[in-house]
């Protein structure tokens, strides 16, 4: 007989995110001959959604509430949204408390009409958890799984009135949740560490890609560098511009072009390489993964922080286009660990200028030189956003026996 799941998640489609993203594979890849699938998110209407899902959508009514990325906008708007909802985070405590209070007017009844088994609740924001915390509480024959794609009171800059918010659900997770899952091992096993309640099952679902592996052959006059995505605090090119830059010093015949694909540019070109380096507009993401694909290598850079467990979504994407991979990254991490496992490209802390010059020079070599890489395809191609939805259901079949 048919299990019924219940997804609850603030991140949806429309909304454009990563979250969004691992939510809508989980609800596209999972076995409908297996689960009838519900989603309860935010906003407009009820739906019937891609893929057999049931999409059931409530409004956060509150005056201060934050601003969606539902579409592609301008930098000043853009960047309004992003100080608006610093503020609205920094000054509510939960910005989603119209939502979470109607979502359990609502969700009790919608519950017993469907039969509901397992609720699925994922993290960040909070409100998620703090309903299917509520609804565990009422119906404590549910299944309840609680997904954390990020840390919670462990993360790095809160607010001590923040911090021990996530510290009081997190307890209560421990407590009611049958299951949790993070999206690597170090945020899994720190987790578990923080948990008393041996019943508590815990299992990494990492993130992935959604597009079937292509390899192709480039033809391009210079070697082409791309990024995709945007930077912010230390995630910045500053440092691979700087070796970019020594790199054509010491040779200007060199062919070397950059991209920088749907970044603000609020960092300095260095002036020896302002014809070189491109800065695009965001594009949709059918493009973003076209133009990757005819690139010669993709750069990826996100900084040491002390913080274990860093994959960035992006990754899993690079890994599928079959293109060397130049990160800029922790190299005692899963994201190095990763690239090293699939042959995937060269990795140095994104601090050690000097290395990124060498990494360079390799990268441009194995271009100039016509080299084909052998990339590990075994490990890429269980990285794709079915695999893992199939790690959900291995789960969820453990909690039902």
């Amino acid at each position: 007989m048919k299990k019924n799941l219940l997804i609850i998640s603030i991140y949806y489609p429309p909304i454009q995110s990563i979250a969004s993203n691992r939510i809508h594979s989980f609800a596209k890849y999972l076995d409908k001959e297996k689960y009838n699938i519900y989603v309860h998110t935010l906003t407009a209407q009820d739906s019937q959604g891609e893929d057999n899902v049931v999409v059931h959508r409530v409004a956060n009514k509150v005056f201060f509430k934050p601003l969606l990325f539902t579409k592609r906008t301008n930098k000043f708007v853009h960047y309004s949204k992003v100080l608006y909802n610093k503020f609205v985070n920094y000054f509510f405590e939960d910005e989603y408390r119209g939502w979470i209070d109607e979502s359990l007017k609502q969700l009790p009844a919608f519950i017993k009409e469907n039969n509901i088994d397992i609720l699925l609740s994922t993290y960040s924001p909070m409100a998620p958890h703090s309903v299917s915390l509520e609804l565990k509480k009422q119906f404590p024959h549910l299944q309840w799984i609680a997904d954390m794609r990020d840390e919670m009171s462990q993360g790095l800059g809160l607010a001590v009135k923040r911090k021990e918010q996530y510290e009081k659900l997190e307890k209560e997770i421990f407590t009611y949740a049958n299951a949790v899952t993070s999206v690597s091992k170090p945020l899994v096993d720190e987790f578990a560490s923080m948990c008393e309640n041996s019943d508590v099952l815990f299992r990494e679902i990492r993130n992935g890609y959604d597009f079937e592996l292509q390899e192709s052959q480039n033809s391009n006059t210079a070697f082409t560098i791309t990024y995709t995505g945007n930077f912010y605090g230390e995630r910045n090119p500053t440092n691979f511009l700087q070796a970019l830059s020594n790199v054509m010093q010491k040779d200007k015949s060199k062919k070397i072009a950059v991209q920088l694909v749907g970044v603000k540019t609020h960092f300095e070109i260095p002036e020896l390489l302002t014809t070189q380096v491109s800065v695009i507009a965001s594009v949709e993401h059918a493009k973003a993964i076209q133009i990757m694909r005819e690139s010669d290598a993709l750069l990826l850079i996100h900084p040491a922080n002390g913080r274990k467990g860093i994959f960035t979504g992006k990754l899993f994407e690079y890994l599928a286009t079959l293109k060397p991979i130049i990160a800029l990254v922790d190299e005692d991490d899963v994201a190095a660990e990763l690239i090293h496992e699939v042959n995937a490209g060269y990795v140095c802390d994104n601090a050690n200028i000097q290395k990124i010059e060498m990494i360079l020079e390799e990268a441009y070599a194995e271009w100039a030189q016509k080299r084909k890489r052998a990339f590990n395809k075994d490990v890429i191609l269980k990285h794709h956003r079915k695999e893992q939805a199939l790690r959900l259901e291995k789960l969820m079949d453990e909690l039902q026996r």
